[in-house]
């Protein structure tokens, strides 16, 4: 995708993360421009928030608050610096809640399509807020995602999804699970 900076916006008094899409990469693009349309109009508490985006002269740059604790993933999978139960219970709930906030409680339903540890980030108090929606698709309640291209990280793909090429809530549910 790109480049990631730390930044500091002063008349918001606010640590953001500001993502650089690379100019060489036609993905990147399109994830931003997805990125753009759906989460920046989401509001819930376990979703990091986008504050603000700009494309001017060939740079894609997107701004969110800043996650001190970095992502999921480097406690999951570093002896250093382990997660203790109860501390993996409140994550669980925080991301279980944002679920089902894309998949039932917005105007739409939000399928993720990307679950995964390193795009759950962690707030100073250990809350988890899913982010990375550049794979994400807007879908009518009433409605299944018809077809689409496969995507995702592989290992985090729910194995229906590789038969019938139709990504579901309940293969974000599945990514979650993994």
């Amino acid at each position: 995708f790109g480049s990631v900076y730390r930044g500091h916006l002063k008349d918001l008094k606010l640590d953001v993360a500001i993502k650089r899409v690379s100019r060489e990469s036609r993905q990147g693009r399109k994830e931003y421009v997805s990125e753009v349309k759906i989460i920046s109009r989401l509001r819930h508490r376990n979703l990091v928030q986008l504050v603000g985006w700009c494309h001017d002269r060939g740079e894609f740059l997107l701004v969110y608050e800043f996650m001190p604790n970095g992502s999921l993933d480097s406690y999951l999978y570093s002896p250093a610096a382990g997660l203790g139960w109860p501390a993996r219970h409140k994550i669980a709930l925080g991301l279980a809640s944002a679920l089902l906030y894309l998949h039932e409680e917005w105007e739409q339903c939000v399928m993720h399509r990307d679950v995964k540890p390193s795009n759950i980030m962690l707030d100073s108090a250990f809350n988890a807020k899913l982010g990375d929606f550049g794979l994400a698709r807007l879908v009518d309640h009433d409605r299944n995602l018809q077809t689409t291209d496969l995507a995702g990280t592989r290992v985090y793909i729910a194995p229906e999804c590789f038969y019938t090429g139709k990504p579901s809530k309940e293969s974000d549910v599945y990514s979650f699970g993994i």
